[in-house]
């Protein structure tokens, strides 16, 4: 009778029990005789394991998996940095058999003491499935390319500064310094004075810069130098006061210029003498004669009157001719 009691207040305790607490406690499901589980696993090995500060090592992760794999692994897309360490350089991922894969890299570490090469993640896909192979941290030590010692250097004085030889080489090349700048000043120098005398002459009038421009060929003693001094302020003088580029051209077009502007035929013909003349000992070599170049010197102020009353007559003149 006491059985009988004691299996019935057992078998109602059962019956009210939480079906969570009945599914908590049930036992894993076990793997069928004969399935192969799948499994991977990532190690990181570092050589070498101490570095100095900016040296370079290596760390090599190797994947290994007991499953026949349905593909490449997928290493880490790396960047720039792994944690605390520079990636410098990256091999790609090798099959070295066996379910075996490996990769390189190549680091640096540039901050002293210990630095932390976090855990980086694996993808390994199977026939089945995709699974994740996860490595542990890695820690670097990082020493000081410096030499350890307890005692402090105390600070130096400073050397006292020693005198250097000037040897030959010196001299010669201080020379040769002095003597460039020398040239360089002076051509500067010419330069200058050129361009204050071709502001100058632009504040003059056309009459009045070929004036002064005369009256400096008189005192040139080169007749030949005079003659090229005449042809080019001529031309000057001629493309400032009737506005056209004589001084770049040839004496064959500063002609046909002189009588598209309706100047007079004695003008011009006195005007293109004197070019020619000046052309003849220019290019020429024609003989320069010291005497013949003042009286066309003086020709040349002539003209240039003339040509300045063709353009401005005078008052009487105008009345005479009214």
């Amino acid at each position: 009778m006491r059985s009988l009691l004691f299996a019935l207040l057992c078998s109602s305790l059962m019956a009210t029990a939480d079906p969570a607490d009945a599914q908590q406690s049930a036992p894993p499901p076990q793997a069928s005789p004969g399935e192969e589980v799948p499994a991977a696993t990532l190690a990181v090995e570092i050589d070498p394991t101490t570095v100095t500060i900016g040296d370079r090592f290596q760390a090599r992760l190797e994947l290994r998996s007991s499953a026949p794999l349905g593909g490449q692994p997928r290493f880490p897309a790396w960047e720039e940095h792994w944690g605390d360490a520079e990636i410098l350089a990256v091999d790609p991922p090798r099959d070295e058999g066996g379910g075996l894969w490996s990769q390189r890299l190549t680091l640096a570490v540039f901050e002293i003491g210990l630095a932390t090469l976090p855990a980086v993640e694996v993808e390994v896909p199977t026939a089945a499935t995709t699974t994740a192979a996860v490595s542990a941290p890695v820690v670097v030590r990082v020493d000081s390319v410096l030499p350890a010692t307890d005692e402090e250097i105390p600070p130096q004085p400073p050397e006292p500064l020693h005198e250097l030889p000037a040897g030959r080489r010196f001299w010669i090349a201080a020379a040769a310094l002095g003597l460039a700048c020398l040239v360089l000043g002076f051509v500067a120098l010419r330069r200058v004075r050129h361009i204050h005398s071709a502001l100058e002459a632009m504040a003059l009038s056309p009459i009045e810069a070929f004036d002064r421009a005369l009256a400096r060929l008189r005192s040139e003693s080169l007749a030949a130098q005079a003659y090229t001094g005449l042809s080019l302020e001529l031309r000057r003088y001629l493309g400032r006061r009737l506005t056209f580029p004589a001084a770049e051209g040839t004496t064959t077009q500063i002609q046909r210029s002189l009588r598209e502007r309706k100047l007079p035929a004695e003008l011009l013909r006195e005007t293109l003498d004197l070019l020619r003349e000046a052309d003849q000992v220019k290019f020429a070599r024609g003989a320069a004669d010291p005497g013949r170049v003042r009286r066309r010197l003086d020709e040349a102020e002539s003209l240039a009157l003339a040509v300045e009353n063709w353009l401005e007559p005078a008052p009487e003149q105008d009345e005479a001719a009214a």
